[in-house]
């Protein structure tokens, strides 16, 4: 490879990082900088930029919202984002949003980077191959670290190079019977694919979760560019990238997150308890040290009131605490922790809450079961305060290998797309604590239809 011909762009505001860059890299492959989004939005409209790597920490714009707003003008260059401060939040947005190749931290390896950027060429040139370039691109095809391989209108796999056949377990002799759909673990995940495919003739780095004969998830990253005979479609040429090791330190580092929160909501629960708790309770003994000594205080009206404060914001601290981390949940489990919450939050009449749980669903890992109490709580909050429903149903059941958890209410529902836009902080946290486990979420909602989330979690 002729990595002079490399063209890289380097956005970053810090005059000093660019400049180190430069002279890192400059023998290597042809540079251009940027200090901002703006300075890069140029070049990148002047210069054929083919590798593009952005900070992530700018003033006036981040990496990951720079890499989303180009994306629909400059499809092709292959976006990395380089910063020295990892948050695993960003990390997701950046490859949701910024269709991000690599997240990098600093400070860099040079003779790393520099094989990223060459191997980030690579799947420059893939993106921009197309019918026209089939014969190089065959010339290639055996020697990809990814999956490459063919498809029709009907998505069957008409070839499947040396890497796709053993990251799937496929014998090449059964490829004449092997279908694009059949590789997705969730049939719906390939239908919505296909329309994007269909509705834009092109895919890049499209998120989807496959799996190989054997059952093994894998998860990856699909692109497919078409395959035309003049004007006509007749295929795709399509490349799958094995993200199953990045997703799974993603969903490690994620969930470490989510622990340490809730270990801390330990702390505070336990120190609320043990210190105003105990200050409430030793109010309420001079109350009734003070009524044995001045009888006369038992009618007065303002002994009356202050008794009942105190008791009133016991009972209150005990919620709060309960909200925090219940100790049912730490001593009894799940279902006792579910049943009890229940029990705080149903209004006979107004709101209520039908749970049907098996009697041999599973004890689960004590951080997932903490994970799947902090969804039932958020959902069923949203469903008191947002969606105005009257009725909630919790069903919990296993198989085998999975929790099958469905929870459901009777609200006014909302629209899928503005919810994630929007500012739906407890939809993302659902979202993130499922993530961290492997588990897959489905929702099912609409105006005026209610809401249901389908989830399933991996037992092992």
């Amino acid at each position: 490879m002729e990595t002079s011909l490399i063209r890289v762009l380097y956005v970053d505001d810090e005059i000093h990082n660019l400049t180190s860059f430069k002279a890192n890299f400059r023998t290597f492959f042809e540079i251009y900088t940027a200090q901002s989004a703006e300075e890069g939005k140029q070049i990148l409209k002047e210069k054929d930029i083919h590798v593009l790597i952005t900070d992530q920490k700018m003033p006036k714009m981040t990496g990951v919202e720079f890499l989303e707003s180009i994306i629909e003008e400059f499809p092709f260059p292959v976006r990395m984002i380089l910063t020295g401060h990892t948050c695993m939040e960003t990390v997701i947005e950046a490859i949701n949003k910024g269709q991000v190749y690599r997240y990098l931290t600093k400070p860099f390896e040079a003779d790393e980077l520099k094989g990223i950027i060459e191997s980030a060429y690579d799947l420059y040139q893939f993106r921009k191959s197309d019918g026209d370039t089939l014969n190089k691109f065959r010339q290639a095809f055996e020697n990809f670290n990814d999956a490459v391989f063919m498809m029709d209108l009907n998505g069957h796999l008409n070839e499947l190079n040396t890497y796709g056949l053993n990251l799937f377990k496929v014998q090449r002799s059964h490829l004449n019977t092997l279908y694009l759909k059949s590789l997705f673990d969730h049939t719906s995940e390939y239908d919505k694919l296909y329309k994007q495919l269909v509705d834009t003739g092109v895919l890049i780095d499209f998120p989807a979760r496959l799996k190989d004969t054997t059952g093994k998830i894998i998860e990856a990253l699909i692109s497919a560019t078409p395959i035309k005979d003049g004007n006509e479609v007749i295929g795709y040429q399509c490349m799958i990238r094995d993200i199953t090791n990045q997703k799974e330190t993603e969903n490690l580092v994620l969930r470490a997150i989510i622990e340490t929160q809730e270990n801390e909501r330990v702390r505070m629960g336990k120190n609320l308890h043990d210190s105003v708790g105990q200050k409430l309770a030793a109010l309420k003994m001079f109350l009734e040290e003070m009524s044995v000594q001045y009888p006369e205080l038992k009618d007065s009206e303002v002994f009356k009131k202050s008794k009942e404060t105190i008791a009133g914001t016991y009972d209150e601290l005990k919620s709060i605490c309960f909200n925090i981390m219940p100790k049912t949940l730490e001593v009894l489990g799940l279902k006792v922790a579910v049943k009890e919450f229940i029990t705080q939050n149903q209004i006979k009449g107004s709101f209520e809450i039908e749970l049907n749980i098996e009697d041999d669903f599973p004890k689960l890992n004590t951080q997932l079961e903490i994970a799947i109490f902090r969804i039932v709580q958020e959902f069923v909050n949203n469903s008191m305060r947002h969606s105005k429903a009257k009725k909630v149903f919790l069903t919990f059941r296993s198989n085998p290998t999975q929790a099958l958890i469905n929870l459901k209410d009777n609200g006014e529902g909302f629209v899928l797309k503005k919810a994630f836009s929007g500012n739906g902080i407890g939809l993302k946290n659902i979202h993130s604590r499922i993530q961290s486990y492997n588990g897959i979420l489905d929702i099912n909602s609409n105006t005026n239809m209610g809401t249901e989330f389908v989830i399933s979690l991996p037992l092992s």
